[in-house]
């Protein structure tokens, strides 16, 4: 046991806290606690964020990557896809094993090819999880259905989504956040949910934004690594 446990630096910490937070979802969605479930999909892609950081600065240990992505799958794979079936019932069983097997494909993908400066190859599984957790919140089935399947597709497709690591991003960010839990404090969970729904909006455009700003010349053209 001491032989593992010296192996795991501080960023492995906050990944297992990332994995537990989407075990935590996933009670309090077989008790249908659904908001509390959503919410702690929001916190685990908040440790998630945390633990990248600290890799980048503190350097990454042996079983990082592994357990990055384990904590991923859970979280952000079958947390969101149990709680849309959950909440709704139905086909969400098979869309939601569509949804996992897409995101486990997406994760194993990021971990064996070559990493590209600046971008990712397909929607992220932590923004594709809380796009999933969100809708679940603002009551519609059949918008969570749509975007289970566009999240499954996009998760694995080869479109370049950008890392957010640009310090100048933080305060949108905070205040994304600042909004949702207000709405949170205020019992209106269609508030905090339409905002980080929102938010996430513009992510899932920013490939075509991106693409747009740079045949205008507004930016330079893509760099491959």
């Amino acid at each position: 046991m001491t032989g593992i446990l010296r192996l795991i630096r501080l960023p492995d910490v906050v990944s297992i806290l990332n994995a537990s937070l989407g075990y935590g979802s996933i009670l309090m969605a077989s008790r249908g606690s659904f908001a509390i479930s959503a919410t702690l999909i929001v916190l685990a892609m908040a440790a998630d964020g945390i633990d990248g950081f600290l890799a980048r600065r503190l350097g990454n240990g042996p079983l990082g990557t592994q357990i990055d992505s384990l904590s991923d799958v859970l979280s952000f794979g079958v947390a969101p896809a149990f709680l849309a079936w959950a909440a709704f019932g139905s086909v969400f069983w098979i869309l939601g094993g569509f949804y996992l097997a897409c995101g486990i494909l997406r994760l194993a993908r990021f971990n064996v090819s070559p990493k590209k400066q600046g971008e990712f190859q397909g929607m992220p599984i932590p923004g594709a999880g809380v796009f999933v957790a969100a809708s679940v919140l603002l009551d519609g089935p059949l918008l969570t259905a749509l975007l289970m399947v566009s999240m499954s597709f996009l998760m694995i497709s080869t479109i370049p989504y950008p890392k957010l690591r640009d310090p100048r991003i933080f305060p949108p960010v905070l205040a994304v956040g600042a909004v949702a839990a207000v709405g949170w404090h205020m019992g209106d969970l269609r508030l905090s949910a339409g905002v980080v729904f929102l938010a996430l909006v513009g992510y899932l455009t920013s490939p075509l934004v991106i693409e747009l700003c740079r045949r205008r010349g507004k930016l330079p053209p893509s760099r491959r690594v």
